[in-house]
Parts: structure tokens; C-alpha cells; sequence
């Protein structure tokens, strides 16, 4: 008989209760994103860049000088129009990663669920609504969070081009690819993970199945498509040398393959740092779920021995059930050892080879059976299993090679939480079972109490455990407000040096966070300088500032035009500030514990 074409279509059933949890993760991951929002501003360096559009004019340029060197101009462009609406503050500014980091919550449960099953949907989106990293960096104005949604999206909706007829998902894939490239210049990973993802795939499950015109085809129409909702991007950058200037800016903080271990160390360090009882409580209720079902996959497996032996038989399950609690709470304790963030890596793996080598068998069992629906399905979730394990192994290994920046994890982490999920999936297939059923129908489940209490207790130990030693702090509820502070208390001395202190010139030298939030604060004579040139022409009868911070400090090239124009430059006064951990794991010369900072400010004579 033919070999039926694998389907796409996830369950369309949706029981109260699964849609009850998904909205207390939801309601749980957008308060966590939100509380004490009042201390947050922006200070990181690309943040400046991408949140000031609204002060550069059409002349200017409409941008942050060498904005193109950070990032495409979407993100930038979200933000000023949100700006727009709602003004300056926090809520103009940070509204557009927040929307999208919420999304990404309901987007993965989405994605999670389609490919692995209900279970793993809600594991999925717990993990990602409770992740201290992903909280942290939807409170920015980065560009990291947004790129997450549209590599996740993208996979899914090639996913879906590989899987089905119908043209509009190879086109929805390449807009969403083409999006996710004009927020940032890796933004073409989905067609990397597509691609690598497809080939094992064909070659295992569907060489005999279609003909690979059918598959080149969909590659050829999301492919075309993302080249050409990103080509503005690549036209806009011709009038500054080309796509070629920000490989060659990109190049110098690549550390290849020499520095792959370092920079691998030093990411795992940072995330630790950034662990915090919201990623320990997600990771504890995700076990509580495993062991669940894998409770409910022991009780199916002891109805096939019968009433023989009931005392042996007894003792093996008390000893099952215990050894179900151990394996179940293990990975708390592996978190409180070595971080969550090695211990999501080797669920992932487990879960995505479970997956790779359970379908193949049940492909296997489905054509011996006939069963052409079982078949589609599992050959679609199959599909699902190599575009994970292609995307998780290629970050994994690609991720180390750049600067150890915290947020380049982001798109890796992604995978992490949905490899999880596959795990969680796989136990779901096992016990024929999912979540819901299991707590909407207790009576139809033969699930001793004393098992579940056991079992429980003993992840419960565990939880209790990594919480206690963890330390009670949320790294994104840190204030982040160093520079607006500063920014206020330096126009309160400008008013109190000059009696028209908006008449006050202001340079900024290699500070776009501290430009913005003087910008903010209504100061308009306020501009951004990359060298000593404005000494040239300084207007006459006006004061003028120098303002320079922490980059200008460990810029060589400020150092030396300093040096050469310090007679012209008196030192009024010098503004210290404690940076966010966030900003001080950014920087490689600063150490993970508190550091002060400060801003120097200096009046041109």
C-alpha cells in the first residue's frame, strides 16, 4: 500500500483544566516580568542604541550613529513607534521585548504540544515562564528575547512547510525568518536548523515517501521569501559599505574554536550567577510531573503479572516507587551541584534521543500494523525531533565560539526547555496518559496514594533542598536604574551652575544609555560624540560638557585624545553608580561581584 504523506495537525482538544494551568503560567511569567518594572531603566550600552530613534531627525539620520553595526532596525523601529504612544518611560520603552517575551511563553507551550504532546506543552512553557535568564532579558531593550520568539516561531512554521501541502507555510515561514533576520543579523538560524534538521529525516524515515522536488520546492519558496522581507535591511546597509562592514565589526568578537572552552565556562558561570528560585521551582514542578507519569507508567506495567506472587510483587513496586522519587528529584539535586542550566542540557538530550529512538521503533510497529493515522503522526513528531536535535546540538556548539555574552544563550536555552518537554512527552506516550487526565480523572488512574506520597516527598526533599541553598534574590528585579539617576542628579547641578541650564551643552562620549535617559529627561542640547573633534568648534558663549563613563574608560582611542586636550578640560564633578549584574557579566573586565562605576563630568574651556 502507499505510504501515507506525515501530518502536521496537532490535537484540537483542549481540556478546562490544561487551559486553566496555561493561564496560571501565564498570569505567573507576565507578574514576574512586570514587578518593581518602576526600577528599571535603560543602562546597557546596545540598549541606548536601539531605544534612541526618537531623538536623531531625518537629517540625522533617524538613528543612533552606527546603529547597523548592533543590529538591524526592527527592534529600534518597534520601540520608537511604542515610544510614540506611551511616551519615554519605562513601559515606551521595554514594551515591545516584554509583549514578545510573554508570547514566547504561550508560543512554546504552542509549539511544545503540537510536537511532543499536552504534557510537554505545559512543561514547556513552565520552564520557559519561570526561566530567571529569560525574565531577566524581557525587561530589556535588547534585542535577544525578541530574536528568541522569531527563531521559535520559525522553526515551527518549517516544521509545518515540511510537513503539509499547503503553500502558505512555507511562505509564513520565510516572513517570520525575514522578521526574526531584521531584528538580528543571526536571525537566519531557522534556515541552518531547517535545513540540517530535514536531511537525517529524509534519509531515515522518507526517502520512498515523496519525491524531494516536493521538499526542494517549500525550501526554494521560505527561503526566497526570507531573503526578501530582509533585503531592506540589506539595502539600507549599502550606503555604509554593505552587509561586509558589520561582518568585519561582528569578526572581532568572535573566539573560535581556541576559546570555545573558555567562553563555554564563562557562560555556564553567568548563568549560574543569574539562577534564582524561579528556575528551581519550575525545574521542581517539571519533576513533579515526570515522576507522575512515570508513577502512572509503573502501575499500568504491574496490572500484566495478576494476582501471583502479590507480596514480591508488593516490594517491587514500593521499591519502584522510591526509585521513581530518587530519579525524579536527582535533577534538583544536580541543579543545586552544578546550576539548572547543565542539568536542562542533559534532560534535553535524553528527552530528544528518547524521541529519535521511540519513533523509530513505533514507526516500525505502525507499518507492520497498517495503522496509517499512528503512522502520520509519529513521523511528524519524528520530523519535530531532528529539527530540535539539529538546533540543539548546532547553539550548543556555535553559542562558545562569540564573546561570552549571556543573552547569545537565549536561542540555545529555547531548545533546552523544549528537549525537556520531549522528555516529558516520551513519558506521556509511555503511560498513554497525559498531565490532565491524570489530575482531572484521579478515580480512572490506579495510582496508589502511598506511592504518590512517597514519591513526592522525596522531590519534594529535594526542592527544599536547592531553594535553601540557592539565595533568595530575583537577578531581574535588581534595579537597573544607575544612569537615569545620575541623569537627574547632573541636571539638578546644571540648574544650580547656570541660571538657563538648557542652555548647557552636552557631549557624550561612548554612553548611548546615559544619552538616552538625558534625553528623556528633557535636556535637548545632548549628543553623542565618538572623538575629540567637536573641541574644534564650540559655540560661543554657551557652556559645554564633556561627559564621559565606564566604555570611555577602556577605550584606548579616548584615552589618547584625552591626554592630548586634558588642559582644555576641567573635571566638575564625577557620579558613581553600582551597574546590574546584568551589565557587569556583559563586560568581560569587570567581575561578577558589585563593582562601582562612575561618570565623569567635564567643562570645555
Amino acid at each position: 500500500m502507499p505510504s501515507p504523506k506525515p501530518t502536521a495537525e496537532p490535537s484540537a482538544t483542549y481540556s478546562r483544566l490544561e487551559l486553566i494551568l496555561l493561564g496560571i503560567v501565564l498570569l505567573v511569567a507576565c507578574l514576574a516580568r512586570v514587578m518593581f518594572f518602576s526600577e528599571v531603566a535603560v543602562e546597557h550600552f546596545d540598549e541606548g542604541v536601539y531605544a534612541s530613534n526618537l531623538w536623531f531627525s531625518a537629517e540625522q539620520g533617524a538613528e543612533y550613529p552606527g546603529r547597523y553595526f548592533y543590529a538591524p532596525p526592527l527592534l529600534p523601529f518597534l520601540i520608537e513607534w511604542s515610544m510614540i504612544f506611551l511616551g519615554s518611560g519605562v513601559w515606551g520603552v521595554f514594551l515591545p521585548s516584554l509583549l514578545l517575551g510573554v508570547m514566547t511563553v504561550l508560543l512554546i507551550w504552542w509549539v511544545a504540544r503540537a510536537w511532543f504532546g499536552s504534557s510537554a506543552g505545559l512543561v514547556a512553557a513552565l520552564l520557559a515562564g519561570g526561566s530567571d535568564l529569560h525574565l531577566l532579558y524581557t525587561r530589556t531593550a535588547l534585542t535577544d528575547v525578541a530574536l528568541g520568539f522569531f527563531l521559535l516561531l520559525s522553526v515551527y512554521l518549517i516544521w509545518r512547510s515540511w510537513l503539509s501541502l499547503d503553500w502558505k507555510w512555507p511562505v509564513l515561514a520565510g516572513v517570520t525568518i525575514g522578521l526574526g533576520w531584521s531584528v538580528k543579523y543571526n536571525g537566519w538560524l531557522p534556515l541552518a536548523i531547517g535545513f540540517s534538521g530535514i536531511v537525517p529525516w529524509l534519509w531515515i524515515y522518507c526517502r520512498d515517501r515523496l519525491p524531494l522536488t516536493s521538499y526542494l520546492s517549500r525550501a526554494v519558496v521560505f527561503t526566497l521569501t526570507a531573503v526578501v522581507v530582509w533585503s531592506p535591511v540589506l539595502i539600507g546597509l549599502q550606503k555604509w559599505g554593505g552587509y561586509s562592514v558589520v561582518a568585519a565589526n561582528h569578526s572581532r568578537y568572535v573566539v573560535g574554536f581556541s576559546g570555545w572552552f573558555d567562553s563555554c565556562t564563562r557562560q555556564l558561570l553567568n548563568l549560574r550567577l543569574l539562577e534564582g528560585p524561579f528556575g528551581a521551582i519550575s525545574l521542581g514542578l517539571v519533576c513533579l510531573v515526570g515522576c507522575l507519569l512515570a508513577l502512572h507508567v509503573g502501575c499500568c506495567s504491574t496490572t500484566h503479572f495478576g494476582n501471583e506472587n502479590k507480596n514480591e510483587e508488593g516490594r517491587r513496586s514500593t521499591w519502584n516507587t522510591v526509585l521513581v522519587g530518587c530519579l525524579a528529584g536527582l535533577p534538583l539535586l544536580g541543579g543545586w551541584l552544578v546550576g539548572i542550566t547543565p542539568v536542562l542540557a542533559a534532560l534535553a538530550v535524553i528527552g530528544i534521543l528518547l524521541q529519535l529512538f521511540c519513533m523509530s521503533g513505533q514507526r516500525s510497529d505502525s507499518l507492520k500494523a497498517a495503522d496509517s493515522r499512528v503512522d502520520s503522526k509519529d513521523l511528524a513528531r519524528s520530523l519535530a525531533a531532528w529539527l530540535l536535535a539539529a538546533w540543539f546540538c548546532g547553539l550548543l556548539l556555535a553559542t562558545p565560539l562569540y564573546h561570552s555574552y549571556p543573552r547569545l544563550t537565549i536561542p540555545w536555552m529555547i531548545s533546552a526547555w523544549l528537549g525537556t518537554a520531549a522528555l516529558v512527552g516520551w513519558l506521556e506516550a509511555r503511560a498513554d496518559c497525559s498531565l490532565c487526565e491524570l489530575l482531572s480523572r484521579p478515580g480512572e488512574i490506579r495510582i496508589p496514594s502511598a506511592r504518590i506520597i512517597t514519591a513526592f516527598s522525596l522531590v519534594g526533599a529535594a526542592l527544599l533542598v536547592i531553594l535553601i541553598a540557592l539565595p533568595w534574590s530575583v537577578p531581574a528585579w535588581q534595579p537597573r536604574n544607575g544612569l537615569a539617576s545620575i541623569s537627574r542628579q547632573l541636571l539638578a547641578d546644571l540648574r544650580q551652575e547656570h541660571a538657563n541650564s538648557d542652555e548647557a551643552i552636552l557631549y557624550i562620549y561612548a554612553e548611548p544609555g546615559l544619552f538616552f535617559n538625558l534625553k528623556a529627561e528633557g535636556h535637548q542640547l545632548t549628543g553623542p560624540v565618538a572623538d575629540f573633534q567637536f573641541l574644534e568648534s564650540l559655540p560661543p558663549q554657551m557652556p559645554v560638557y564633556l561627559l564621559a563613563g565606564p566604555h570611555a574608560e577602556r577605550d584606548l582611542e579616548f584615552v589618547k585624545q584625552f591626554d592630548l586636550a586634558q588642559d582644555r578640560l576641567d573635571l566638575v564633578q564625577s557620579y558613581e553608580y553600582d551597574p546590574s549584574l546584568l551589565v557587569r557579566l556583559n563586560q568581560a573586565q569587570l567581575p561578577a561581584k558589585s563593582t562601582k562605576e562612575s561618570v565623569r563630568l567635564y567643562r570645555v574651556r
